[in-house]
């Protein structure tokens, strides 16, 4: 038998040289779609944290609109229903009539340091206070507790959380800020505003 000209394949140098060129496509699209899901985490991310500090912003707006009284940067006190543990306390809600400079056993605490565990990521904003009842009013009879709102504050001494009064209007403005991982592996920072 004759074997026929037209039908010789492909030679090992082609054979190699498709492999190589498969081989760096296939590792092109891998990067790409690891690209794609770092993106996505971090745009998870971004959106799970700014409406955790806007529900932050409106529980704080809320109980200020319902105290009879509130201080900025207040000096500690000792009738303060919770330890701040070197927290410094930004904000302080009063919740009795008698008591509108919140200096009294009655009052809600914001305050910004140190995480109570190694779970939190940074310094946290913490609220000492009364609990709410499942009819969403606060229960004032109730033990006040410290509770981690949010994590990932900046380590800057006067950073994270602020509450600046107005002026001009009994209205304060409120400013949580975040620093959270990007996409690219830097940190990126979250900020968000209410006036309360």
């Amino acid at each position: 038998m004759i074997p026929r000209q037209g039908s010789r394949g492909f030679t090992l140098l082609e054979l190699l040289l498709a492999l190589s060129l498969g081989t760096a496509l296939f590792v092109l699209l891998l990067r790409l779609i690891g690209a794609d899901l770092r993106l996505g985490t971090a745009m998870a991310r971004h959106l799970q944290a700014s409406g955790l500090q806007r529900r932050t912003l409106e529980l704080i707006r809320d109980e200020v609109a319902i105290g009879h009284g509130w201080m900025v940067d207040p000096p500690l006190s000792s009738t303060w229903p919770c330890r701040l543990s070197g927290r410094r306390p930004v904000l302080a809600i009063a919740m009795d009539p008698g008591d509108p400079d919140a200096r009294g056993d009655a009052v809600i605490v914001y305050s910004v340091g140190q995480a109570p565990s190694a779970i939190w990521h940074g310094q946290v904003l913490m609220r000492c206070g009364p609990s709410y009842g499942l009819d969403g009013v606060l229960n004032l009879q109730g033990a006040f507790q410290n509770r981690v709102l949010l994590d990932a504050l900046p380590a800057a001494p006067d950073a994270g959380f602020e509450a600046v009064p107005d002026s001009n209007l009994p209205v304060l403005q409120l400013q949580i800020e975040q620093v959270l991982p990007d996409a690219s592996g830097g940190e990126r920072r979250l900020r968000t505003r209410r006036a309360a």
